[in-house]
């Protein structure tokens, strides 16, 4: 040090130090320059200071080493490569929303190419439009191993459980995605607290926000979609501004990541606790083209004007896609929404159900021949052209959506809540139609289903899983049907349904608890009986005036469960108001009404029904799992399994259990042909 007149190494400081050594004590030497004492010299106080000396240059040399080159901490990787520069992020670059976008290869990979080239091809095959459209196929084959880390480690963490053989930490039972996942949150949190807002800083918080809906964690993926949507916001990426002025790679890719954002914001308004971000009237921008597809063919938008007379729509795939996500948000609005005096009946012109309903309709106006279900002949593409599966993928989740939009308005779950605190007299005719749209649609995803099963096909997002359900909670009330033949098909078809969803809780956990209150809701059925107003069927006349006060009715109970399978975020695992506690608040399973669900409970009026009861629910409907590839046959030896069967015979149940005869053409007709 130069205060002690000694030449002192302290890594990159030793220039400085001996600088100081040559030109001798300053004025800021601590005044030892004036004591007269030698440092030179053998006495206690020398060597005390030249003990004091040492001890400092160890602390340098430990500082040295501890301070990290980078802000963002890497090296706990079994995969870190140390030659990462950060020009992928410099303003002007192709990640810099303010100036051109650039595809060059200026990054080397923070992780490993091997490992990157596997995640790479995992997400190809199971997110890519399926339904996000966040990437095109073409740039992330080519930049695979120049991808910034702010979406490396997004991406990793969303693949990393459907890798073969993947990489576990050392030491650790606990899987590597959390890793990744935690290492993505400090990425992405680095970039936005520097204001370094990026094409790629949305990518990366898009599949960060994917993996928390995925695995439960609502309230912190609704954060990211809030902070994704405004950013999108801020640059215009709504509005399509500037698209113009960009390379056309470029466009694609900020198109794709405004309406991937758009899809998962519409995806989880199935929620009493979240509304969307942006309405659809903030989308002006084209939609993308599906990588199948020449991107010289017309683009759509949403907002565009419907085709002529006799003109046949011509849509891409992803475009049907996108229209049917906007009108699945305006129907979850509309389900979830509280209730309004004096809004007007669902039968009336002008209602919001009716509204929704002629959207509906109109979407079929521009549905495109070629993706029409017998035109894309589903069973023999799947088997014998495989470059199609990818479009094919993409095609099941319009299939889902379309029929699952008619299944959630026509529930009758929604129904009686819809029309029970309505004054005056009802349709009844509503309530047929209702009961006959909610039965079809249900059973088309039962279709697609077993469809899937047969060519080993799948989609993976839990968000299908969630439709299922919803498919599910529809087929139970048909369980108890009079005809015992019917009764038993649609008991399978249950059974179909929940296989489909168990088969996504390997991956997410989730769908485990959206299975457990499928079986408790199926177990509790005869507490309530059918929901259908309509017990003796339906011939145009009945006998008494259907109204509010003669509807169906379900225990605060058994309500609260139905509410806790519609509500998709209602599955997640950061949902609990005490997470967000202040003075006095009070744990949630002590707010009156609210039940915490995610095991089955026996309930108390289950103890009470008597031995019969209990003997139909011991069959139970948990750990119902058909075996991968095999639909469940409609046939008499299977009869003992049934868990219904007992209801439709049973005199002491009561005449609310049963379900109303339906026509033999929804079920035997050639429409569905079983």
């Amino acid at each position: 040090m130069s205060r002690l007149g000694q030449m002192c190494s302290y890594g990159s400081q030793v220039a400085a130090s001996q600088a100081n050594s040559q030109r001798g004590p300053s004025i800021n030497d601590a005044g030892y320059g004036t004591t007269g004492v030698d440092p030179q010299s053998d006495t206690p106080g020398a060597q005390r200071l030249q003990h004091i000396e040492q001890r400092l240059e160890e602390i340098s040399a430990l500082l040295q080493e501890r301070i990290p080159q980078k802000s963002v901490s890497v090296r706990h990787s079994p995969h870190y490569v140390p030659s990462y520069t950060e020009d992928a992020t410099q303003p002007g670059s192709r990640n810099s929303l303010r100036g051109q976008q650039d595809h060059g290869h200026q990054t080397r990979s923070i992780l490993s190419p091997t490992l990157m080239s596997s995640e790479v091809e995992v997400y190809l095959r199971v997110f890519h439009e399926q339904p996000y459209c966040v990437f095109t196929k073409t740039w992330l084959l080519s930049n695979t191993h120049t991808l910034p880390p702010e979406i490396q480690y997004p991406l990793v963490a969303l693949t990393q459980q459907y890798l073969i053989n993947a990489p576990s930490t050392p030491g650790s039972n606990r899987s590597p995605r959390f890793s990744y996942a935690e290492q993505a949150w400090r990425t992405l949190s680095e970039i936005h607290q520097e204001g370094r807002t990026s094409i790629s800083f949305l990518q990366g918080t898009f599949l960060l926000a994917q993996l928390d809906f995925a695995s439960g964690n609502a309230q912190r993926g609704c954060m990211s979609v809030g902070l994704g949507m405004r950013v999108i916001q801020s640059y215009g990426l709504n509005h399509g501004r500037n698209l113009s002025s960009l390379r056309d790679s470029d466009a694609e890719d900020r198109r794709r990541i405004t309406w991937a954002f758009f899809m998962l914001d519409r995806t989880y308004n199935a929620s009493r606790n979240y509304s969307l971000c942006l309405s659809d009237n903030h989308f002006t921008l084209p939609f993308p083209l599906t990588d199948s597809d020449s991107q010289t063919r017309s683009r759509e938008s949403l907002h565009e004007k419907p085709p002529v007379h006799g003109q046949k729509p011509d849509q891409d795939i992803l475009a049907c896609l996108l229209r049917l996500y906007s009108l699945w948000g305006k129907a979850t609005e509309w389900v979830f929404e509280p209730y309004a005096v004096h809004s007007l009946p669902p039968w009336q012109s002008g209602s919001a159900l009716s509204i929704l309903e002629s959207e509906w309709m109109q979407f079929e106006t521009q549905f495109e021949d070629t993706h029409r279900y017998k035109n894309v002949d589903f069973n023999r593409r799947a088997r014998e052209d495989p470059d199609s599966r990818q479009y094919l993928s993409t095609w099941l989740c319009v299939q889902f959506l379309l029929h699952s939009i008619q299944c959630l308005l026509h529930h009758p779950f929604v129904t009686m809540v819809k029309l029970r605190d309505m004054s005056g007299n009802l349709s009844a005719t509503f309530l047929q139609k209702s009961f006959e749209a909610s039965l079809l649609h249900s059973r088309w995803i039962a279709r697609f289903i077993k469809e899937m099963s047969e060519v080993q096909l799948k989609i993976y997002d839990p968000f299908f899983g969630y439709l299922a359900a919803i498919a599910a909670t529809i087929q139970i009330e048909h369980t108890g049907n009079k005809n015992p033949k019917i009764a038993l098909l649609l008991n399978n078809e249950y059974r179909v349904l929940i296989g489909f969803i168990k088969e996504l809780s390997a991956k997410w956990n989730n769908m485990q608890v959206l299975v457990d209150r499928l079986n408790e809701l199926a177990s509790r059925h005869q507490n309530y009986g059918s929901l259908f107003y309509n017990q003796e069927g339906f011939s145009g006349q009945l006998s008494n005036m259907a109204t509010s006060s003669n509807l169906p009715r379900m225990s605060a109970e058994d309500e609260d469960l139905m509410w806790d399978i519609v509500d998709l975020t209602s599955l997640s695992s950061s949902s609990n108001p005490s997470d967000f506690e202040g003075p006095g608040t009070r744990p949630r399973d002590e707010i009156q009404g609210y039940s915490q669900r995610g095991t089955i409970r026996p309930s108390s009026s289950d103890m009470e029904l008597g031995p019969h009861i209990r003997a139909t629910n011991a069959y139970g409907l948990t750990g119902i799992d058909p075996i991968e590839g095999e639909t469940p046959s409609a046939t008499a030896e299977e009869t003992a399994e049934w868990p219904f069967a007992s209801q439709a015979h049973n005199a002491d149940i009561g005449p609310g259990v049963l379900v109303p005869d339906i026509p033999d053409w929804m079920i035997f007709g050639d429409l569905i042909n079983e």
